[in-house]
């Protein structure tokens, strides 16, 4: 039996289950970024008070947080379930979030990454989902991918980490992609164009992909949390050197024994108990989390060295440092509706471990160029679309010509009609002194409108 061996700080109420957590960090400040099924992404200080909250057409999927454009600052990729993939930026006086892209593809959005895979000093965003293709671009001003590969089902995990090859002298900074039909492979950009190193099949939906050295003898190994109970881990060919089995907790009545249950939905890949060696902590549909650890150099010797139990399914996990104890803080939530964070008992008791660098990724300064593109400010979601067309064209903007612009932006005609009645109900549907019933007008009563500026819109009008 495992004993409890972890502090809990504290549990923040979440109005709907959770997928996703990620920590945004802006020059000395950290927040804590969650979303779900509510369809909002929410921006939480470290006093536990939500500064913002955006909200979007689908559930929030998948969240990545990374500094694009080199001002010091995080920007957010999130992906929804109705196919969206949106950036949003952090305005550091106001501590809010702002839309600054807003990309429409087909089917969910399940995973999303970003790094420089080119190597050149942009910051490619990468995502992929139901549409059975994973979508890169370029940069932070990109309004199209610049690439796009297609695979035989769902792409449901991506990451992007240093992994050194032995019959390569410089590490390679690949792009590694699972499916829900179980391929696992590794990419790398040579002259512009993927080059695919190797692909695997690890017979099972991949749920989650990461990279970090896990055996203590300073090299990266690929860690992939499958569907089949097992968390797999590889070298940087391919080949399996471990894998972890989560157990049946026969503690729970039979409707929590079964087979698909026993699943990792989400990894973290870090030292939690200052050691200096990396623990591999896993989120389960169980509701468990379960935290394996090597206590050898160049060992493949994994043992489960604590778990905690919730109630339900685990989706999304992140660590922050504390600044001035630097402990590391294990953040997650999941079906539970609930934000959590544990920390590991042993902190700073252990002796540490002397791994040995084997190979480093030079970094490469993001390219300044980038700092005189002007950000446009861009909805979230269909009501904004709709608010925003009509603060640029007022009464002018017919009910035709609205549909008509909202459908290029990837919405459906049943879907405009819907918010438009439902904005109509709530009484949210009106601009400035003109009520929007004017919508009813025609083409040419607009045109005579316009003409005589002594003409008035019966507000009556519907």
């Amino acid at each position: 039996m495992i004993k409890k061996r972890f502090h809990q700080h504290w549990v923040f109420q979440s109005p709907e289950a959770i997928l996703t957590c990620s920590i945004l960090k802006c020059k000395d400040k950290s927040y804590l970024i969650f979303g779900g099924h509510d369809k909002t992404l929410y921006l939480m200080n470290h006093d536990l008070m939500i500064l913002d909250d955006i909200n979007f057409d689908g559930w929030c999927r998948c969240s990545y947080t990374i500094d694009i454009d080199g001002d010091g600052c995080d920007e957010v990729l999130v992906g929804t379930g109705d196919g969206r993939f949106l950036m949003l930026k952090l305005d550091k006086e106001q501590e809010k979030l702002v839309g600054i892209m807003n990309y429409k593809s087909d089917g969910k959005v399940i995973c999303c990454t970003a790094g420089d895979l080119y190597r050149d000093g942009n910051i490619e965003f990468i995502f992929g989902g139901e549409d059975k293709t994973l979508k890169i671009f370029k940069n932070i001003a990109s309004k199209e991918p610049i690439l796009t590969l297609y695979y035989d089902s769902w792409v449901t995990s991506c990451t992007i980490g240093g992994l050194k090859l032995p019959n390569k002298t410089d590490p390679i900074y690949g792009l590694l992609v699972g499916t829900h039909s179980g391929i696992l492979q590794l990419i790398q950009i040579v002259d512009n164009k993927p080059d695919i190193i190797w692909q695997k099949n690890v017979y099972s939906e991949i749920n989650d992909i990461k990279v970090g050295d896990v055996t203590n003898d300073g090299y990266n190994e690929i860690i992939v949390a499958a569907d089949d109970s097992y968390i797999k881990i590889y070298d940087s060919l391919g080949n399996r050197i471990s894998f972890l089995k989560i157990t049946k907790d026969h503690s729970k009545s039979k409707k929590f024994r079964l087979k698909s249950l026993n699943r990792a939905k989400s990894l973290l890949i870090a030292d939690i108990d200052g050691d200096n060696a990396n623990e591999i902590v896993a989120g389960c549909a169980d509701g468990s989390l379960r935290v394996f650890h090597n206590a050898e150099n160049n060992s493949k010797n994994f043992e489960l060295k604590w778990t905690a139990k919730f109630s339900s399914s685990i989706k999304g996990i992140c660590h922050l440092v504390d600044e001035k104890t630097k402990l590391i803080h294990i953040i997650f939530g999941g079906y539970e509706r609930a934000i959590r964070n544990l920390t590991d008992f042993e902190w700073g008791k252990k002796p540490l471990f002397k791994i040995p660098q084997r190979f480093k990724i030079i970094k490469i300064p993001i390219n300044k160029s980038l700092e005189k593109v002007k950000l446009k400010r861009v909805p979230t979601n269909l009501r904004e679309h709709i608010t925003t067309l009509l603060e640029k064209k007022g009464f002018f903007l017919t009910l035709d010509l609205l549909i008509e612009k909202l459908i290029k932006k990837g919405y459906s005609h049943e879907e405009i009609e819907e918010e438009i009645e439902a904005m109509k109900t709530e009484k949210t549907m009106r601009y400035g002194k003109v009520d929007v019933h004017a919508w009813s007008l025609t083409n040419e009563e607009i045109e005579d409108y316009i003409k005589d500026g002594t003409k008035k819109l019966d507000s009556n009008n519907s």
